[in-house]
């Protein structure tokens, strides 16, 4: 999140860039600092001095054509493009002419913009905003980083989100339980703060006159997904707690969560649990783990607890019985919620 911050903290000190490409996949914190720009820039007379538009549906000579607008009763002109296409080096954009070859060449009318960028206006902000990876080799990403600033917008790290979380409740004049953040955010941090956000506001009006949100308030009202379920149920399962992981396989049946979904859950997150524990004893370093399975951090540090809550062997018995319960439902041999009860008893007692 820092360069986030770092990024607010230049405008509040006045040190603006002509140009600026807003790219990855946080797209709260883009709108905020297109907000933030917005409060800064436009004090006055933003009705004139704003402009926002599509770039699927924008050709570049127009874009450039309102950054090269002077301002009307004030210093600066805002011009924001939104699903920027010509950074990412895929596919045409609108009248635009050929895309980047493979050694970042650039042809057709992005040179207008190229052109643009040699010498841009000082009294024009123009903000090109995207959500799709770009391409860096282009010249028109090169040149955007010459005459200002092209930012990628991370996600954040979830020790990251639970801080904007606790930072959130703490300015609403509420507390949040650190075990409730953490499972807020586990549940609900994968699809970024945008649904985070959302999360929080429902919390915080379920808390209503209350002053701390709990882990039972999270449990209660937030969206707990079904990977989240299934960290659950396995760790209730690893922790000995069989009644607890049956609870948590009910309540995926009362979610209207179908069994093979339920079976494949599961055994995705043994096999998690088994590879991270293979690769740890391998001797690759914890902080690897997670970059060689293509993981996420807190991932692997709840599998690797699992799997040394659990060992191995375990965890191996169960993938093999999940896969015959599998098997036994898709013949009609067994009935799914028996099958799991008995295995998570059996498991219990290994």
């Amino acid at each position: 999140m820092e360069y986030y911050k770092g990024l607010l903290n230049s405008l509040a000190r006045g040190q603006i860039s002509p140009v600026y490409l807003f790219y990855g996949e946080e797209e709260y914190l883009k709108e905020k600092a297109v907000e933030k720009f917005k409060e800064v820039l436009l004090p006055q007379a933003a009705d004139f001095n704003l402009d926002v538009v599509d770039g699927e549906e924008t050709d570049l000579a127009a874009v450039v054509s309102l950054a090269e607008n002077l301002p009307f009763l004030a210093e600066r002109r805002l011009v924001i493009v939104k699903n920027t296409p010509w950074f990412s080096g895929k596919g045409k954009a609108k009248g635009d002419g050929e895309q980047a070859s493979e050694d970042g060449k650039t042809s057709g009318k992005e040179a207008i913009l190229l052109n643009y960028l040699s010498n841009p206006s000082p009294t024009t902000c123009l903000i090109f905003m995207t959500g799709e990876p770009v391409d860096r080799r282009k010249k028109l990403y090169k040149a955007v980083g010459s005459a200002g600033q092209a930012i990628e917008f991370k996600a954040l790290k979830q020790a990251e989100m639970v801080s904007w979380v606790t930072q959130k409740i703490k300015a609403a004049g509420k507390k949040i339980d650190p075990a409730a953040a953490r499972a807020l955010v586990e549940a609900n941090g994968k699809l970024g703060l945008l649904n985070l956000s959302n999360e929080v506001e429902k919390l915080l009006t379920y808390l209503g006159e209350g002053s701390e949100i709990t882990l039972r308030d999270v449990r209660q009202v937030g969206v707990m997904n079904v990977e989240q379920n299934i960290f659950t149920v396995v760790d209730e399962a690893v922790a000995g707690h069989t009644s607890h992981a049956l609870a948590g396989i009910r309540e995926l049946l009362a979610l209207k969560e179908q069994p093979p979904k339920i079976l494949a859950m599961l055994a995705r997150q043994i096999r998690i649990a088994i590879q991270v524990e293979a690769l740890v004893r391998e001797g690759c370093p914890e902080r690897e783990v997670a970059g060689k399975l293509g993981l996420q951090d807190f991932v692997v540090r709840k599998a690797l607890h699992q799997a040394r809550k659990s060992g191995s062997r375990k965890l191996e018995w169960a993938l093999e019985q999940i896969a015959v319960i599998d098997a036994d439902i898709k013949k009609g041999r067994q009935d799914f919620l028996p099958a799991i009860e008995s295995t998570l008893i059996k498991f219990s007692q290994l």
